[in-house]
C-alpha cells in the first residue's frame, strides 16, 4: 500500500531484459525524466561476503557490481566474471539468478539517476515458459527490498510498489499493435524471436495467442557449433566469440584473427582461414535447421522478425520469408531514438523499448498523467517531485499484474 504521507516520493520506473549475452534494462525517474539504458554483461558468482565487502567497484562502469540479499552474497557482471569466475549460466533459466541480477540493476539505476530513495516501479521480460515464475520473484525481490539489500554504496533504499511480468516479444507485438490500430484484431500475425539463448515463435490474432513454440536454436547454437568445427582450443562459454562472429560476418576479418591463440604469423593465418571456413559452414548449418523448424509452424498474414541473432542471418530470412509470399515486419516496425542508443545496440533494444513505451502508458493511466509530449530522450535533469497519486487510484490498477506483496497489497 502506498504511504499517504508520500504522495511525492520519487518514482523510479525499470524495464529489464535479461539477455543471456547482454543484460540491458530502460531506467527512468516518471513521468518526465530522460529513459536510460544501463548495461551488465550476464556472470553472476556466488560469493563469500567476505570477499566482496570492501571491494572498491566503480557503479558509472554498469558492470561490476555486489550485492547482498540476506545471508547470500552475488558478485555481477565484469566483476564476477574476472575475479570469481562467474559464469553467464546460459543453460539455467532466466528466473534462477534473476534476482540478485535485479538487485544489482537497481543500485545501477540509483547510482546513475543519483537517487539515495524512490518507490520503485519494475518491468521484467521473461520466456514465455518462465512467465508464471514472475508471481514468486515478485514476492521475493519486495521481500529483499523491505530487508535490506546490501550493495557497494550501502543498503539500497527503496520501496517496492508494482512488479509486473511481461512475455519477451511483448514489446514487438504492442509497437505493432500500435502501428495497425483496428486492423491488428484482423490479422493472424506471426513473431520470431532470436536470441542468444533460443528461437521462439508466437502465433496471435488480436488479443488471442494461437501457438507457441521454442527451440535452441539461438545464437549459442550457432557458437558452439562454430567452436566444434574450428577446434583449436576455443571456448563456447566465451562471450568475445559471437561478438566477433558478428563483426566477421559484416566483413570485419580482424574480429576473427583475434580468436587466434597462436603466436607465429603463419600459424596465426592458418587459423583465420579456418576460422572463414567453420563460420561460413556453420551459417549454413544454423540456417538449415531455423528454416526447416520455422516451415513446421502455422501460416501467417505476416512475421515480425526480431532478436540480434536474426540480423545475423537477416539475408536468409528475407529471402525464405519473401519466397512464401509472407510480408516482414522487423523488429515490429519499433524505432530506437538515436540519442537513447547510448550503447549502440541498435535492434537489439526493440523489445524492451517497445515494453517499456506500453508500461509508462499504463503508468499514466494510474497516474492519470496527462503527458504533453512523446516519450523520447532529453538532456538528463535533476532529480524533481513527480506527479501526486491518491492511494485509491491503485484500485482495479492494471489487470494484468503478477500478484506480488507489493502489487496485491494496493488493490
Amino acid at each position: 500500500m502506498i504511504d499517504k504521507d508520500n504522495f511525492d516520493a520519487t518514482k523510479l520506473v525499470l524495464t529489464c531484459d535479461l539477455g543471456a549475452s547482454l543484460i540491458k534494462i530502460f531506467a527512468q525517474i516518471y513521468p518526465d525524466a530522460a529513459p536510460q539504458v544501463i548495461t551488465m554483461t550476464p556472470e553472476v558468482a556466488d560469493v563469500e561476503r567476505e570477499s566482496v565487502v570492501g571491494l572498491d567497484v566503480d557503479p558509472l562502469t554498469n558492470d561490476a557490481a555486489w550485492v547482498g540479499i540476506g545471508s547470500e552474497y552475488y558478485a555481477l557482471g565484469s566483476l564476477a566474471k574476472n575475479k570469481f569466475a562467474g559464469t553467464s549460466a546460459i543453460r539455467d533459466l532466466k528466473y534462477q539468478y534473476a534476482l540478485p541480477k535485479l538487485a544489482g540493476l537497481l543500485w545501477f539505476a540509483c547510482q546513475n539517476l543519483g537517487l539515495e530513495e524512490a518507490d520503485v516501479f519494475l518491468n521484467l521480460l521473461l520466456p514465455s515458459g518462465e512467465y508464471r515464475d514472475g508471481k514468486n520473484l515478485g514476492k521475493q525481490l519486495s521481500a529483499a527490498l523491505k530487508g535490506g539489500i546490501v550493495t557497494p554504496t550501502g543498503r539500497l533504499k527503496l520501496k517496492p510498489c508494482n512488479f509486473i511480468v511481461s512475455i519477451e516479444g511483448s514489446g514487438v507485438l504492442a509497437a505493432r499493435r500500435r502501428t495497425l490500430g483496428e486492423a491488428y484484431s484482423r490479422r493472424t500475425i506471426g513473431m520470431l524471436m532470436l536470441g542468444y539463448r533460443n528461437a521462439s515463435f508466437t502465433v496471435v490474432k488480436g488479443k488471442n495467442q494461437i501457438k507457441a513454440e521454442s527451440t535452441d536454436l539461438g545464437m549459442n547454437w550457432l557458437v558452439e557449433r562454430f567452436v566444434e568445427h574450428a577446434s583449436v582450443g576455443l571456448s563456447k562459454d566465451d562471450l568475445y566469440i559471437p561478438e566477433a562472429l558478428v563483426k566477421a560476418n559484416l566483413g570485419n576479418l580482424e574480429a576473427l584473427r583475434s580468436l587466434s591463440r597462436k603466436t607465429k604469423s603463419a600459424d596465426i593465418e592458418s587459423d583465420l582461414a579456418l576460422f572463414q571456413k567453420s563460420l561460413k559452414l556453420v551459417r549454413r548449418e544454423y540456417c538449415r535447421a531455423l528454416l526447416r523448424w520455422i516451415r513446421t509452424i502455422a501460416s501467417v498474414d505476416e512475421v515480425l522478425l526480431c532478436g540480434g541473432t536474426g540480423e545475423f542471418v537477416r539475408s536468409e530470412l528475407t529471402q525464405f520469408f519473401e519466397k512464401e509470399s509472407i510480408p516482414i515486419v522487423w523488429n515490429g516496425g519499433v524505432d530506437i531514438p538515436a540519442a537513447l542508443d547510448t550503447h549502440k545496440l541498435g535492434n537489439r533494444l526493440a523489445d524492451a523499448w517497445g515494453s517499456h513505451i506500453s508500461y509508462i502508458n499504463m503508468l499514466d493511466i494510474h497516474f492519470k498523467y496527462d503527458r504533453q509530449r512523446p516519450l523520447v530522450p532529453q538532456p538528463a535533469k535533476p532529480v524533481n517531485t513527480v506527479q501526486r497519486c491518491h492511494p485509491d487510484r491503485w484500485k482495479n490498477f492494471l489487470p494484468m499484474l503478477v500478484d506480488s506483496p507489493s502489487s496485491s497489497s494496493s488493490s
